[in-house]
């Protein structure tokens, strides 16, 4: 069921990306603004969601250490993707949505075990 959760809340991180950035496109602010705005928008929902709903961790606590690393992985994936998709559309002749849906798999797979054994566990701010 949790990884259900997860997949349920990228989809819905995703939403929350395209329709703002859509609507401040709309409303005239200018679209590499608009796009900076929807990511940040996307990504506090997306934790927001990942904490308490599909990882149930109700701690306060660790809330801007979690968040901080939670943001930290998205630049990363973000960085990785990018690369990853580089790679396989100048390398290995991949075809560019293909790239894409590899490496978003990819950061999506490695990010939901660091989610579920550091960020959310606790672990990795313990001690």
């Amino acid at each position: 069921m949790r990884v259900l959760k997860f997949l349920a809340t990228g989809i819905i991180g995703m939403s929350v990306n395209l329709t703002l950035f859509h609507a401040l496109y709309v409303i005239g602010v200018p679209y590499l603004a608009g796009s900076a705005l929807a990511f940040l928008a996307a990504l506090v929902v997306g934790f927001l969601l990942q904490k308490y709903w599909t990882f149930e961790d109700r701690a306060r606590e660790r809330l801007r250490a979690q968040f901080a690393l939670y943001a930290a992985l998205a630049l990363t994936n973000l960085a990785v993707n990018t690369l990853l998709v580089f790679l396989l559309v100048e390398y290995a002749g991949a075809y560019y949505l293909v790239a894409q849906a590899v490496g978003a798999g990819s950061v999506a797979l490695a990010s939901y075990f660091v989610y579920e054994r550091f960020i959310f566990s606790g672990r990795a701010l313990d001690g």
